[in-house]
């Protein structure tokens, strides 16, 4: 299961896939603390979410994946997505050292001199890798040290 967002812009307000991550911070935080990281029920529940992708669904995409599509320091696009790793939105023959990408965590990225574009992709694999996951981990962390910290009250009281 990975996110699935895209956009076209590096404008602010038009870059929701890029910098407006709370949606996917949420449904990471859900997955992990509320579903306990049952993908089957939680696919379920959200089947219908935009930022939401079974790669299942998807014959051999089993990976996680960015792609993103830069020409002199403005976004013309980023797509989150599931992949296979052979199957991209651009032409490998061109970008032919992008194929090099390892399917776990790993990013590359190429420049295309004749159209001045800078392409790079990112893959992993695992329930939302391809997103912000900081949120979730920050909820984990506290729920924790709150917990500790009542037992060493009560300990100590």
């Amino acid at each position: 299961m990975c996110f699935a967002c895209r956009d076209t812009s590096s404008s602010e307000g038009k870059n929701d896939c890029q910098v407006n991550t709370e949606r996917m911070e949420e449904l990471h935080t859900k997955l992990i603390h509320e579903y306990r990281n049952d993908t089957d029920v939680f696919m379920k529940d959200f089947v219908n979410d935009p930022y939401v992708q079974s790669c299942s669904a998807l014959a051999g995409h089993n990976y996680c994946c960015i792609e993103e599509f830069e020409q002199r320091g403005i976004i013309l696009a980023y797509i989150r997505t599931c992949c296979d790793g052979i199957t991209w939105s651009f032409n490998t023959t061109v970008l032919n050292t992008l194929k090099n990408v390892k399917k776990s965590n790993d990013s590359l990225c190429q420049h295309n001199a004749a159209t001045t574009t800078t392409t790079c992709v990112t893959m992993c694999r695992g329930n939302f890798c391809n997103g912000p996951t900081a949120a979730a981990n920050n909820l984990h962390t506290l729920i924790t040290l709150t917990l500790f910290s009542l037992i060493l009250i009560r300990w100590f009281s």
